[in-house]
């Protein structure tokens, strides 16, 4: 069924964009997306989603970890978290292919609290990226999911009813768990979502593991613990990855100087932030900077991939 699932999203994007590009559907959190080239990586920030692809592979980095999937396979984000993303497998006569779907918590609550009886669903959640086979139950919902796109006046009345289907395969599959855990009050993922969203609306000002565990209402121990165990990294680990890409998104999108962005981000040494910019993107920040003028557009690219499917 997968080669089914893959000729819909052509015709969808062959109705809408050229041979590469993002297509933003009218169905709420549905994006396609097609590239006929394999990319070189790309840090950008991963948020709750199912991301699939119908054809071709990607590689996604997040800490020490490496996640791969690919034809016929499902990605289930259930933490926002920072990584880096690179489509490996892609030809202009076999493009990589695929889609992501923004999770609905309010379907998934709504379908959890029906299925609670069920044993997998209950203890700690996991690392918070999953990668699941697509079968058939799954990819006949995503088929009637695009169906919606070529019938937009249909999309009030079927959305819900297509995404509780969704939601309910998601929960009695291998991430189950997580994605249960993600939106149930009691559930650690919740709770370090809560911290998560503090720390990217006050990434620039210091704050410890302590402050942390508080807003996640959480021990310092069990936050750190937990935290760890779903984004592969340490709170402030994460802190420094949301204020580099921050400072990258700043210098190259609005031509802001390295020792400007360092300071705006939060950071008190420059050569500080010089040396970690180095150490995550490869290359100095001013290089950066030169490298975005001479070429306006791969940079502007790289942007619009960073904040669309290659999530």
């Amino acid at each position: 069924m997968n080669s089914e699932l893959n000729a819909a999203i052509t015709r969808i994007l062959n109705a809408h964009i050229g041979p590469d590009g993002f297509y933003a559907t009218p169905v709420p959190g549905l994006t396609l997306m097609r590239s006929s080239l394999t990319l070189p990586p790309q840090h950008m920030q991963y948020r709750p989603k199912v991301c699939f692809v119908t054809q071709g592979a990607k590689s996604l980095m997040v800490a020490d970890r490496t996640v791969k999937y690919g034809a016929g396979q499902s990605l289930v984000v259930t933490v926002e978290v920072p990584v880096i993303s690179q489509i490996i497998k892609a030809t202009p006569d076999e493009p990589f292919t695929g889609a992501t779907l923004e999770l609905d918590a309010a379907i998934i609550l709504d379908v959890v609290t029906r299925l609670d009886s069920m044993p997998h669903l209950h203890g700690p959640a996991g690392f918070g990226l999953v990668v699941n086979d697509l079968d058939a139950q799954m990819t006949g919902s995503l088929l009637r999911l695009l169906d919606l796109v070529r019938q937009p006046h249909a999309v009030e009345i079927l959305y819900p009813a297509i995404m509780r289907e969704i939601s309910y395969w998601l929960l009695i599959g291998p991430a189950g768990r997580n994605v249960a855990r993600m939106v149930l009050p009691e559930g650690q993922p919740l709770r370090i979502a809560t911290a998560i969203a503090y720390m990217r609306d006050n990434f620039d000002v210091p704050m410890s593991v302590a402050e942390l565990a508080g807003k996640a209402g959480m021990s310092p121990s069990s936050f750190h613990q937990h935290f760890k165990t779903l984004t592969s990294m340490s709170p402030l680990q994460y802190q420094k990855q949301l204020r580099l890409l921050e400072a990258r998104r700043m210098m190259v999108t609005e031509g802001v100087k390295a020792g400007v962005a360092a300071v705006a981000v939060g950071y008190e040494s420059v050569s500080q932030f010089s040396r970690e910019y180095a150490r995550m993107f490869g290359s100095p920040p001013r290089r950066e900077t030169q490298h975005a003028k001479a070429d306006p557009a791969r940079f502007a690219a790289l942007q619009e991939s960073g904040s669309s499917l290659i999530h």
